[in-house]
């Protein structure tokens, strides 16, 4: 082997092998170069841990973004529930204006009451019992109209009924009136007139859907029930009103198998067929300032009742002495009211039981009754001057005439009726 060789061949163990001192400096050398990245790596650890402040001001603002979101989410569920509850209500709203509107021009025949031999339908030559000479005189033409009106409020009631009681469970189903009137018969003495009118086919039907759908029903029916079954018999534009609602909008909460119209709440819908209590009734007269409107503080209004337009109510009469009077004031349409996201309604569905309002002068609720069906009404010709004929019972929408706080649609509470949805708001009466 040359020197030459033999220079190179050590020269690479001695580069492959180093003495002692080497590999310490090299161990050391290694040290050193570990020791910064582990204090490199510590020093990032401890920059990026959340301290438990941080961590709480994180938690507490996710908390209030997520608050947020909830409630405008809770907004928006609630606008979109009570657009869809306005169409449902404006659709039974719909269907019971045009039924209000078909009484207008509705016939009525007087008949024979047949639970009274001597009653008979009103013949021509029948007069006045209270001589044209009395301070309470009426004239035949008002007592014949307001045996029509008094007719056309039961029928009427006993078709839309918003109460159990509207809804006639024993004969005669219509009621009996005494006209005030009377046929003069020479040597024998007058004969005084009662009459009433036939039971309507919707009336009946109504009757006998309740009693096949179960015996016990009055104990059951209620409120939005009767309103179900009111439109169920109704028909809009040729068609049946029914066919306007979807199966969301129908259903039967207390399952005693009567439907009921629910809201977006899943809540029964209600109703007050003659909602003379509530505050806005007066709003809807197309013309506030046309002045035959307002008469008397509106106490006599020309609006007072569609259907009455002669005025024949007992309380429109002009002459005062022994009978007081009690004028009604405007009427409304139908009042749909669903009780909005608090589900509690604040008006006056039932009027108070037995509720007398004047006993001396005659007016007051029979005793037990909460429908405005079961209203005693004094009228000249009653049983105070013929004791024969007994009290005038009624239908009155305007009971009670003093008070309209007491009426049906009345609010009660306030702060539940925040959140109702009616009607009435839907066509502007809060505008």
């Amino acid at each position: 082997m040359s020197n030459k060789a033999h220079s190179k061949q050590q020269s690479r163990r001695h580069l492959s092998q180093p003495h002692s001192g080497d590999r310490t400096n090299g161990l050391q050398i290694a040290s050193d170069l570990r020791t910064p990245r582990r204090i490199s790596v510590r020093l990032r650890s401890r920059h990026s841990a959340l301290t438990l402040v941080e961590l709480l001001v994180t938690i507490g603002l996710i908390t209030v973004v997520s608050s947020m979101f909830l409630v405008a989410y809770r907004a928006a569920a609630t606008e979109a529930s009570n657009i869809r509850t306005q169409g449902t209500i404006r659709k039974i709203s719909e269907v019971l204006m045009a039924r209000m509107q078909e009484y207008e021009n509705y016939p009525i025949n007087f008949v024979k009451d047949a639970s009274n031999t001597y009653s008979l339908a009103i013949p021509e030559e029948a007069k006045e019992v209270i001589p044209a000479t009395d301070t309470e005189f009426e004239s035949k033409g008002i007592l014949v109209e307001r045996l029509r009106v008094m007719i056309l409020r039961d029928i009427m009631a006993q078709e839309m009924p918003d109460n159990r009681d509207d809804v006639k469970r024993t004969t005669p189903v219509m009621r009996r009136y005494w006209t005030g009137l009377a046929v003069p018969r020479p040597n024998i003495g007058p004969l005084w007139i009662f009459t009433s009118g036939t039971e309507s086919p919707r009336a009946a039907r109504l009757r006998t859907r309740l009693t096949q759908a179960r015996a016990d029903w009055y104990d059951w029916i209620s409120n939005s029930e009767l309103l179900y079954l009111t439109i169920e018999d109704s028909t809009l534009n040729g068609s049946s009103a029914i066919e306007l609602f979807g199966r969301t909008e129908i259903g039967d909460t207390d399952n005693d198998g009567f439907l009921e119209f629910l809201d977006a709440y899943r809540q029964p819908i209600q109703w007050v067929r003659w909602p003379t209590g509530f505050p806005e009734t007066i709003r809807f007269h197309p013309d506030l300032l046309d002045p035959s409107f307002n008469v008397d503080g509106f106490a006599a209004n020309v609006m007072g009742d569609p259907i009455d337009s002669r005025r024949s109510d007992p309380g429109y009469r002009l002459r005062e002495q022994q009978t007081k009077i009690f004028r009604p004031s405007a009427i409304a349409f139908p009042l749909v009211i669903s009780p909005g996201p608090d589900k509690f309604f604040g008006l006056r569905f039932v009027l108070d039981a037995g509720l007398q309002v004047d006993a001396q002068a005659g007016y007051g609720l029979l005793a037990g009754k909460t429908s405005a069906t079961e209203v005693q009404m004094p009228v000249p010709y009653d049983y105070r001057r013929f004791p024969i004929t007994g009290p005038l019972i009624m239908t009155d929408p305007w009971f009670p005439r003093t008070d309209p706080t007491l009426r049906l649609g009345a609010i009660i509470n306030a702060k539940f009726f925040e959140d109702d949805i009616t009607n009435y708001a839907i066509y502007g009466a809060y505008q």
